[in-house]
């Protein structure tokens, strides 16, 4: 595996545990508001006892690494920063973008790394908890996606100076933090018929711009920093041989799985949607001119070789687009009936732990269990659905996930649900399909801001220091 590949790993850490759909990990931003008025989700974080405690117990827990930045009641040290931007300088290349100078690039993953840190913390005291078994749980999948067992990942991640304790704690936040979007935003946001009609009588008249929604999936086969000539060779020969099955018909999500190198190869190869001014110039001239479904020829970036594969192009015309359909499984427990709120998210809780330990099977403990009785006579197989036909709540944490997947527990009325993603699918999109998929995008548009406006509040909220301002 590439040292790239490697530290690209603390930077897309958020996309590879909660799916490409809604992440945002190291991209926390203070949006600008909604209105300039304080949420009422918000509570006052704890801060310790004073500015100097936290700088105390900061200096005594992280010796001489420096101070970046007092958060709350938790201390960024210089060596975290200094991570953050070997890691950006990396990436940067990898995309051949123009370096911004090193002090604006260095400010700017700080103040991200302060909204990560505040915010984490606010989840905690909003009683969210991360276990440390299902930090190592998700470290598993992490390594697991670069083909390494979590052992080897550990090796390969001190090997590159990346501390192992600042991983799993960097880990924890992302997790704490997609835990925290779901709690209270995802769930709590409605969209009316009215912004759908609005958003369809739009987009029919727009023509395609920058921001046309671009879903791709790659093979990627990686190269080391500097690599040698016969390095590039044995490479070039791997990706060579596997486009020439592509060409001879062969299944593209099903050769990732076997033959990538990236993180994303066991989703079939899966890199998700964004607007294509987001994409790497590179990877937008290589599918130029192609269709949905069709692949690109061997391109060549820094961090190794790449076949690319349109999945979907949305922008323009939407009934003309696909979409991502989703197999879907559930476990519907309702507390109406004399069980406890509390005690069914306890139980689900512990139904997703021992499934994603292989201990159980979900449709096993679905027919076991489940009261949703139609579903529950089917392992809770709920059947093939498009984004925007399951409630929002349950749409939200669908997103979030990848193939095999198990949700935290969703709470609705009268209810409390666990979700399974069984598998993706590309889905073309009749006129009847149209207003789900549109709802979706609406959903996912609101929560980004809602979420940024969070965001914005907490670090408002939220002690900070950063000691080389003050000097």
């Amino acid at each position: 595996m590439s040292n790239f590949s490697l530290c690209r790993a603390t930077v897309l850490l958020a996309l590879l545990l909660s799916g490409a759909a809604g992440a945002q990990g190291l991209g926390l931003k203070s949006g600008p508001g909604l209105s300039g008025r304080s949420s009422a989700l918000m509570q006052t974080p704890q801060l310790p006892a004073t500015p100097q405690a936290a700088l105390s117990e900061g200096g005594s827990q992280q010796g001489g690494d420096g101070i970046a930045a007092v958060v709350g009641s938790q201390v960024i040290t210089q060596y975290d920063l200094n991570l953050r931007v070997r890691a950006a300088e990396q990436q940067i290349a990898e995309q051949r973008a123009q370096m911004p100078p090193i002090a604006q690039l260095r400010a700017e993953l700080l103040n991200q790394l302060i909204d990560q840190v505040a915010m984490a913390q606010y989840a905690e005291d909003s009683g969210i908890v991360v276990s440390a078994d299902a930090v190592d749980r998700a470290i598993a999948q992490v390594a697991a996606g670069y083909k390494l067992s979590p052992e080897q990942f550990r090796k390969q991640i001190s090997a590159e100076g990346l501390g192992w304790s600042e991983y799993k704690e960097q880990v924890k936040r992302e997790m704490l933090i997609g835990r925290l979007r779901q709690q209270e935003v995802a769930a709590r946001i409605k969209i009316s018929d009215q912004e759908v009609d609005d958003y369809l009588a739009k987009r029919a008249h727009q023509p395609l711009t920058a921001q046309t929604q671009i879903q791709l999936a790659q093979i990627f086969i990686p190269l080391p920093s500097q690599p040698t000539p016969e390095q590039v060779a044995q490479a070039k020969a791997r990706i060579d041989e596997v486009l020439g099955k592509l060409r001879q018909g062969r299944d593209f999500s099903k050769l990732a799985m076997e033959d990538s190198q990236g993180p994303e190869a066991k989703d079939g190869g899966n890199l998700g949607m964004r607007p294509a001014s987001q994409w790497p110039g590179l990877f937008m001239d290589a599918i130029r001119g192609l269709k949905p479904g069709e692949i690109s020829g061997v391109i060549r970036s820094p961090a190794g070789f790449h076949i690319l594969k349109l999945v979907a192009e949305r922008g323009g015309q939407l009934g003309a687009a696909t979409a991502m359909q989703s197999r879907v499984s559930e476990i519907v427990l309702d507390v109406n009936s004399g069980k406890s709120r509390q005690a069914a998210l306890k139980e689900l809780t512990s139904i997703r732990d021992a499934v994603e330990q292989g201990k159980v099977q979900f449709a096993d403990k679905a027919r076991e269990l489940s009261q949703d009785v139609a579903t529950g006579k089917q392992g809770g197989d709920l059947g093939w659905v498009l984004p925007g036909q399951l409630p929002p709540a349950l749409d939200a944490a669908l997103n979030r996930l990848n193939p095999g997947q198990v949700s935290q527990p969703i709470t609705l009325p009268g209810k409390v649900v666990l979700l399974q993603l069984v598998d993706r699918r590309e889905h073309a999109l009749g006129k009847d399909q149209e207003r789900a998929v549109a709802r979706n995008i609406l959903l996912q548009q609101k929560e980004e801001k809602d979420f940024n406006e969070l965001v914005k509040d907490v670090r408002a909220r939220t002690y900070v220091r950063i000691p080389d301002a003050d000097s």
